[in-house]
């Protein structure tokens, strides 16, 4: 749940967007595989670089292998007012990382027969409206059921989310018109795990949180973890424009399910480790890491357990983003080589997510090189064929439309087209149709021209990526 900012992948996905139909339980850790020496200074320099870029007033870092927490790290400021720095220990919100929380519940239940996710919403939760009722809790819980994400409801107030009911909230989209036939299509929505709570609490009769608080806290260990604002949690602030303002605050049933959770960063290593470890019966780990595909028979990007299967540097993870109200956050769980990375952050808006000082940090802790982003000199006449608008074909990420022109020998990213005034963001060319963020080295470009003159685009973010196709 968040503001968006530049490119909203950064905040309402959170994970590796590769495709997979179905996934397998991880394999045991790799016992071979060894930390290099040099892995913590490679990581500590990183993340200071990445604060000064991004910028974030304060980050939290830790790293575990195999169970064992062997890095954490606190760096800058957790209140910029007081200079209270922040500690490895701080709590933060962690905005979207509550879904995988959430999803787990769901299997859970499931699991004791009290929940059946191909059963429609309507068995579960009559009061709310259709379309809504209607969709199974599969598609609530990969983000293929078609539901309109509230946060993309104009009339949500999104800059005052307080004093609101959850019959307030269903009100934002329980009764709009789905955007697609449930299953067809992936489109994330903080509505599909709003409904997800609330189903939690109509076959419990207990309280979302309880339920959270005694089934995921209690047996994993996470005693630092709770819900909505804690006096001792680091401050948020959002960036707009080179400036840092604080964040907006929120009632924590705003954002529920999908985003209430506040945690540090040993909380979210034990739950990893709860989830992918004993803790976790093997036939629910294996719901939760399993997806479906979409009508026309391509892989979802989502699984289950909400959580998204995807690959660094050829090195297989699963993960999941937050973003929230001034706060931006990445777990992240290499099963092959027993690591988990998890970055909290106190900042979030036009500075880029925490996936990609995860992303640092992991490739120092398993030995993956830098990748080669140095710019090449700008090519006109590629310029010009890519240029133009770009749509979404089947998985949509709060965004529809991009739109991408050549200005003054730069290749320039935009929400709006030429001349509209709408902010732009520059492309640096790498060769051959591929192109960087200038402001985010995660986020990449991939343009192809095909025969018959019409372009494609790959999004590469989150490990995966986002198919899209020139239409103007």
């Amino acid at each position: 749940m968040s503001a968006r900012p530049f490119l909203p992948a950064a905040l309402l996905l959170g994970g590796a967007l590769a495709a997979c139909a179905t996934s397998a339980p991880p394999k045991a850790p790799a016992s071979a595989f060894a930390v290099p020496a040099d892995a913590a200074a490679r990581a500590d320099a990183s993340v200071k670089a990445l604060m000064e870029q991004g910028p974030f007033p304060g980050v939290a870092v830790a790293v575990a292998q195999n169970g064992k927490i062997i890095y954490s790290r606190g760096f800058g400021v957790a209140d910029r007012a007081t200079g209270a720095p922040v500690l490895p220990d701080t709590r933060f919100p962690i905005g979207s990382i509550t879904k995988p929380m959430t999803c787990l519940s769901v299997l859970q239940l499931a699991a004791k027969g009290k929940i059946d996710i191909d059963a429609p919403v309507g068995r579960y939760l009559p009061d709310v409206p259709a379309p809504s009722r209607d969709v199974p809790l599969r598609n609530l819980m990969e983000h293929s059921s078609g539901i309109l994400n509230y946060l993309q409801n104009p009339d949500f107030p999104y800059n005052k989310p307080v004093g609101l009911s959850r019959a307030d909230m269903l009100g934002y989209f329980a009764a709009k018109p789905l955007r697609f036939t449930p299953g067809s299509q992936f489109d994330y929505s903080n509505s599909n795990t709003f409904l997800l709570g609330l189903t939690i609490e109509a076959v419990t009769g207990a309280g979302y949180d309880e339920y959270v608080r005694a089934n995921v806290f209690r047996p994993f260990g996470m005693t630092s973890s709770d819900f909505g604002e804690r006096p001792d949690r680091a401050k948020g602030y959002l960036t707009r424009a080179g400036a840092v303002r604080d964040g907006t605050p929120y009632d924590w049933l705003v954002p529920f399910s999908a985003g209430a959770v506040v945690s540090n960063t040993t909380d979210l290593i034990r739950f990893a480790d709860g989830l992918f470890g004993a803790a976790t019966p093997d036939s629910i780990r294996a719901a939760a890491l399993s997806g479906d595909r979409l009508a026309d028979g391509s892989p979802n990007i989502y699984l289950k357990g909400c959580l998204i299967e995807g690959e660094l540097d050829g090195v297989r993870k699963y993960s999941h983003a937050g973003s929230i109200y001034g706060f931006s956050s990445h777990l992240a769980r290499y099963p092959d080589k027993g690591l988990t990375v998890t970055v909290l952050t106190n900042a979030q808006g036009e500075n880029f997510p925490a996936l990609t000082i995860e992303q640092a940090v992991a490739r120092a802790f398993l030995n993956l090189p830098e990748p080669d982003q140095r710019p090449t000199a700008f090519d006109a006449a590629e310029a010009e064929w890519i240029g133009g608008s770009y749509v979404i074909t089947n998985r949509r990420m709060g965004f529809d439309k991009l739109f991408i022109f050549p200005s003054d020998g730069q290749l320039l990213l935009s929400y709006g087209p030429q001349g509209s005034g709408a902010p732009t963001i520059v492309l640096n060319r790498l060769g051959e149709g591929r192109y960087v963020s200038s402001k985010d080295p995660a986020q990449l470009f991939g343009f192809r021209r095909n025969a018959d003159g019409s372009v494609d685009l790959a999004l590469r973010y989150y490990e995966g990526a986002i198919p899209m196709r020139k239409a103007g």
